[in-house]
């Protein structure tokens, strides 16, 4: 069994804490570059250089998230 396990939300979202935020420089609304890296076990993510897309960009692009508040009920 690993030793730490990430909660995922109904929704699959990631919690991050407020820490980790500020020392990446994350905020609610950025749009952040998810890649899958070669092991398939971790996944990186980076600030997008196109910071103003709409949600339907984000979508359409495929490889795009937004920052937002989680909702505790999504993890109950």
């Amino acid at each position: 069994m690993p030793e730490k396990w990430i909660l995922i939300g109904k929704n699959f979202e990631i919690p991050l804490a407020d820490e980790y935020c500020e020392a990446l420089g994350i905020e609610v609304g950025d749009i952040l570059l998810c890649t899958l890296m070669k092991d398939k076990r971790s996944i990186k993510f980076e600030k997008f250089s196109d910071q103003s897309l709409n949600d339907v960009k984000i979508k359409a692009h495929g490889y795009l998230c937004r920052v937002e508040e989680l909702n505790p009920e999504d993890f109950e």
